[in-house]
C-alpha cells in the first residue's frame, strides 16, 4: 500500500471504555461517528451521526458485542468496508509499546493481561473478538493506552518492591495515554504539563518534552485516582483486612474495589458525575463524594507536577474535564494555594471562577478535548503502510 492509498484507506476506530462506547469511520475524512453512553444500564443511549445529517439518538439496550454487531450493520448499511479497523487496548503489558496488528497470537498474549485490567480488559477483547468476526478479512490493529508512557524513566516505572517482582513485569505502567496524546497534537506548545483525563476512569499524567514523566494510574487503571466505580489508591493493607471478612475471597474484594468503590462507594452506588452535580446541593452525601473527589484530583495533579522541571500548563480533558466546570473549577481552587506568578488563562477556554482564580497564579489552564479516535487512526495508517508488503496470512 502506497503513502497515497494508506492516506485514502477507510479506517474505522473503535473505542470501549468501562462504561462506553466510541466509534468512528473515516474515509478519510469522519463520515460515521457512533457513541453509546452508559453501557449495561437502563439508561443506556446509543447515538450515530452521519455526515451531513443530524445526529440521531436512541435506546440501547444490549452488550458491547450487540453493540458493535449493530455498528457493523450501520458501516453495511452506508456501502462501506473498511481496511482496517483500530481498537484501544487499555493494557499492553511489558510486550506492546507500540501499535500491532492484532493476530491469534497477539489476541491469545492479550487475554494472559486480563488480571492486570479486569474491568476493561474482557471488553476489549470482547469488541475485537465481535469485530474480527464481523470483519474477517481486514487488519485489524491494537492501540494501547500505555504504549505512550513506556518512555518514563526508571523512577517512575519501578515500584518500592523486591528485583524480582519487578522482572514478573509488576510495575507502573500508566494509561490514557491515547487521550493524552491527543491533547499534544492540539496544542504542540503544551510545554511541561499537566494532563487531567477525568471521565469513568480519572489519571493525571506529566509530560516533559513531549514525553511522559508520571502517570498516577500503576500497574492496573485501579490505582491512582478514584473514579467512577474504582477505589482508587489505597492502603496496602485495607485488601488485606478486608480479606479477613467473613466469606471473602480475592474476587470479591476485587469486585469490591473496581465495582463498588469510588464515587459509588461513597455516594450509595450513584457514580455518574452528572447526578451527584444535580443533587449537592440538597444531598450532602453527594457533596462529600464530590469533595473528596476534588481533593484527591487536585492532590494528583501537585503530585504530578513536581516531576517536570516547570510547570507550565495544566490541561482537563474527559468527560468530566471537558463538560463539568463546576468541578474542574473546585479542582483549580485547590491548588491555588501552590502561588505560581503571572495570569495564563488559555485564550479559548471558557474559564469558570476556579479556573481564573488558578490561572492568576500563574499557569495557563486550558480545556481541551480529548481525540483518542485521531491517534487511532494515525497510528494505524502508519502500520498500514508498514506492514502492507507482508502476506496477509501474517495478519490473522
Amino acid at each position: 500500500m502506497t503513502d497515497t492509498d494508506t492516506a485514502a484507506a477507510v479506517v474505522l476506530t473503535v473505542n470501549p471504555g468501562s462504561s462506553s462506547l466510541k466509534a468512528v469511520l473515516r474515509d478519510p475524512a469522519p463520515s460515521v461517528t457512533v457513541e453509546v453512553e452508559r453501557l449495561g444500564t437502563d439508561r443506556a443511549c446509543w447515538t450515530e451521526s452521519i455526515a451531513g445529517h443530524a445526529p440521531t439518538s436512541m435506546p440501547f439496550a444490549g452488550d458491547l458485542p450487540a453493540a458493535i454487531a449493530q455498528l457493523a450493520e450501520l458501516v453495511t448499511r452506508r456501502d462501506v468496508r473498511p481496511d482496517a479497523v483500530a481498537h484501544r487496548v487499555v493494557h499492553g503489558g511489558p510486550s506492546f509499546d507500540r501499535a500491532t496488528v492484532i493476530t491469534d497470537a497477539v489476541r491469545q498474549e492479550l487475554s494472559g493481561l486480563v488480571a492486570w485490567a479486569p474491568l476493561h480488559l474482557p471488553g476489549d477483547l470482547a469488541s475485537i473478538d465481535a469485530a474480527r468476526a464481523a470483519w474477517p478479512d481486514v487488519v485489524h490493529v491494537a492501540c494501547f493506552d500505555t504504549a505512550f508512557h513506556h518512555t518514563q524513566p526508571d523512577e517512575a516505572r519501578r515500584l518500592p518492591l523486591p528485583t524480582w517482582v519487578d522482572q514478573l513485569g509488576l510495575r507502573r505502567y500508566g494509561f490514557h495515554g491515547l487521550s493524552v496524546q491527543s491533547i499534544l497534537d492540539a496544542v504542540p506548545d503544551i510545554g511541561d504539563a499537566t494532563v487531567a483525563h477525568l471521565g469513568s476512569g480519572c489519571s493525571v499524567t506529566a509530560v516533559h518534552d513531549g514525553r511522559s514523566t508520571h502517570n498516577s494510574m500503576s500497574l492496573t487503571p485501579t490505582g491512582g485516582v478514584m473514579s467512577g466505580t474504582r477505589s482508587g489508591d489505597l492502603d496496602p493493607e485495607i485488601p488485606l483486612l478486608l480479606l479477613d471478612q467473613p466469606d471473602a475471597t480475592a474476587d470479591t474484594v476485587r469486585d469490591l474495589l473496581d465495582h463498588h468503590s469510588g464515587l459509588a462507594g461513597l455516594a450509595d452506588g450513584v457514580h455518574d458525575v452528572r447526578d451527584l452535580l444535580a443533587a449537592r446541593d440538597h444531598d450532602p452525601v453527594a457533596d462529600l463524594a464530590l469533595r473528596v473527589f476534588t481533593r484527591d484530583v487536585a492532590m494528583a495533579i501537585a503530585a504530578a507536577a513536581a516531576t517536570v522541571p516547570r510547570w507550565d500548563t495544566l490541561v482537563f480533558t474527559g468527560g468530566i474535564g471537558e463538560h463539568a466546570p463546576a468541578v474542574s473549577g473546585d479542582i483549580c481552587r485547590r491548588l491555588t494555594g501552590l502561588r505560581l506568578a503571572g495570569p495564563r488563562l488559555a485564550s479559548g477556554t471558557e474559564p469558570c471562577a476556579g479556573m481564573r482564580e488558578l490561572a492568576a497564579t500563574g499557569l495557563r489552564v486550558m480545556v481541551v478535548p480529548a481525540d483518542e479516535a485521531a491517534v487511532m487512526d494515525r497510528e494505524t495508517r502508519a502500520l498500514l503502510a508498514a506492514v502492507s508488503d507482508e502476506p496477509r496470512s501474517l495478519w490473522c
